[in-house]
């Protein structure tokens, strides 16, 4: 099977990278949870995400995040299959 890249957020909230990552959202309030999944809907297309491990550094703070209250952020990557029907954005 092959995937290709197809989207970058720079601004991921970090807290957010175990539901995404591990579908791990224990620890999570609904408020969280509601917003994570509207982004995940937003990009269905998506199969897997990963992390970028240099962007996981502290001190990466923004104001506006993709999603959810100020926060430290990092860079994700997402990737689809080429034959997966994509999203319009």
């Amino acid at each position: 099977m092959n995937i290709e890249h197809v989207l970058t957020v720079d601004d991921f909230p970090k807290w957010a990278l175990s539901a995404l990552i591990n579908d791990d959202y224990s620890g999570l309030i609904w408020d969280d949870i509601n917003a994570l999944d509207t982004f995940l809907e937003y990009f269905s297309s998506v199969t897997h995400w990963e992390a970028d491990i240099d962007s996981l550094e502290d001190g990466n703070f923004k104001r506006y995040p993709a999603f959810g209250l100020a926060s430290d952020c990092c860079t994700v990557k997402g990737y689809a299959s080429p034959n997966k029907e994509r999203s319009t954005q």
